[in-house]
């Protein structure tokens, strides 16, 4: 591991313990781009004016092969980028939507529809709050598994326009027919829990439990594992109210936390996200 890198896993790993990391270790690991200062405040409509800046800048082509890219390089900070991307370009003009508790919406600010958070009035809480975005990008891919944060989808578009341009091979695509496969050796009433277990059991690629779990939710936030009755956010984009389960034990991100193997993959989605090439007979 990269030492940069290594000194943002202690840094988040460790979080609340005695750190032993020199003034030289943070500082070329800022260098390096895996470690960051407190974020400068922006408000909920700065932050929305940001997005269509962000994608403009982007070509969906490159998240396509960013995300396969990372497949068989386990370079899993390619991989992150496909469900902020998806989630990002969804998010409609909106004005804040409170929390349901009064007490939590008359204390913070934050966007129960977007999930943007007024870090002006948290800093203490929030002063690592790039650093455990970083991290979640290099450690599993991905936002933290459940729901998604719109703050955490800039900054990961962000930083993935910084990142070389990468081209997938035949490993990937190969990786990725086979991820999507399993949907297929399932029964109907089977959820993403069991997706995922059959993925890891077949030993298709080096992963561990986390890693799929949260590709899943990207794969659900692109749409395409996501049913009709709760489909991927470009076709109706859901308030954190809206996103949870009804479950305990269902930590996945929406929409894929309502996916059935019934509602199979949305080939249509798949063509408009890998390519009307990336054709897969799962009948």
């Amino acid at each position: 591991m990269e030492p940069g890198l290594k000194t943002l896993f202690s840094l988040i790993e460790s979080y609340g313990d005695d750190l032993n990391i020199s003034e030289e270790e943070l500082y070329l690991a800022k260098e390096k781009g895996y470690i960051f200062d407190y974020p400068k405040y922006e408000s909920h409509s700065d932050t929305l004016k940001k997005i269509p800046l962000i994608i403009s800048q982007i070509d969906p082509k490159d998240i396509a092969n960013a995300f396969l890219f990372s497949l068989s390089k386990r370079r899993l900070e390619y991989r992150s980028a496909l469900g902020s991307y998806y989630y990002a370009k969804a998010v409609p003009e909106h004005d804040v939507l409170k929390s349901r508790n009064e007490e939590l919406a008359a204390k913070f600010d934050d966007c129960y529809f977007c999930r943007w958070q007024s870090w002006k009035k948290k800093t203490d809480q929030h002063k690592d709050i790039l650093n455990i975005y970083s991290y979640r990008r290099y450690k599993n891919g991905g936002s933290a598994v459940g729901s998604v944060e719109i703050q955490y989808a800039l900054f990961d578009l962000e930083q993935f326009i910084k990142l070389p341009k990468v081209t997938p091979t035949d490993e990937d695509i190969h990786i990725f027919k086979q991820i999507l496969s399993c949907v297929k050796r399932l029964n109907g009433s089977d959820k993403a829990g069991k997706l995922r277990d059959m993925i890891i059991k077949s030993r298709i690629f080096k992963t561990n439990k986390d890693q799929v779990s949260v590709l899943l939710g990207e794969l659900g936030i692109c749409g395409i594992l996501a049913g009709e009755e709760y489909p991927s956010y470009d076709v109706r984009f859901a308030n954190e109210y809206e996103r949870d389960p009804g479950e305990y034990r269902n930590d996945f991100a929406y929409p894929v936390n309502r996916w059935h193997a019934r509602d199979g993959i949305n080939m249509q989605k798949l063509k408009e996200v890998f390519g009307d090439d990336f054709a897969i007979d799962l009948k």
